[in-house]
C-alpha cells in the first residue's frame, strides 16, 4: 500500500475518533446540565432517598465510562499522528 493511501486511511481513522471524542464531551456535559438541573428545581431532594441515589449512580457512571473513552480516543489520536508524520507524503 502507498504512503498515499495509508494517510488518507489515517486521516479518516483520525476523524473518526475526533468524531468520537466531540460526542462524548457532549454527553458528558448534557448529563451534567440535566444533573444540576434535577438539584436545581428540586424534583429530587437531596437525602437518603432512593431515587436521589439512582441519578447520582447514573452521573457517576457516566461519568467514568465518558472519561475513559476520552482518554483513549486523545492516545489514539496522539497514535495516528505520529503515523501520519513517520509517512513519506
Amino acid at each position: 500500500m502507498t504512503d498515499l493511501k495509508k494517510k488518507n486511511k489515517l486521516d479518516l481513522e483520525f476523524n473518526k475518533c475526533c468524531q468520537f471524542f466531540n460526542t462524548t464531551i457532549i454527553v458528558l456535559v448534557t448529563i451534567f446540565i440535566g444533573f444540576l438541573l434535577v438539584i436545581l428545581t428540586e424534583q429530587i431532594k437531596l437525602g437518603k432517598n432512593i431515587p436521589f441515589i439512582f441519578i447520582v449512580s447514573i452521573f457517576f457512571i457516566t461519568l467514568i465510562f465518558s472519561v475513559y473513552y476520552l482518554i483513549k480516543f486523545h492516545n489514539r489520536m496522539k497514535e495516528i499522528i505520529n503515523k501520519i508524520d513517520k509517512l513519506k507524503v
